[in-house]
């Protein structure tokens, strides 16, 4: 009996919370990770890399990760 009480609990503070995620998004915040690099900075790391500068030299310079590095090099090519 006490684990069908805690069960419809749980789906109860569930519900409440889907319902406030929904409104969030609604007045338009935003979830997750905020962008590592702005605009400009995109566009300078692509000219960098364009002129032979090399990956591991962008990790330092950006402070990002290889993966990351490499997925601003790819956004937007295709």
């Amino acid at each position: 009996m006490l684990g069908a009480i805690g069960q419809f609990e749980t789906e109860i503070r569930a519900e409440r919370q889907m319902d406030g995620i929904r409104k969030a998004k609604d007045r338009g915040v935003r979830f997750g990770k905020q962008p590592a690099l702005n605009s400009e900075q995109i566009t300078e790391l692509r000219e960098r890399r364009a002129q032979g500068t090399l990956i591991r030299d962008l990790i330092v310079r950006y402070g990002l990760s290889k993966a990351t590095i490499y997925r601003y090099l790819a956004e937007n090519e295709a």
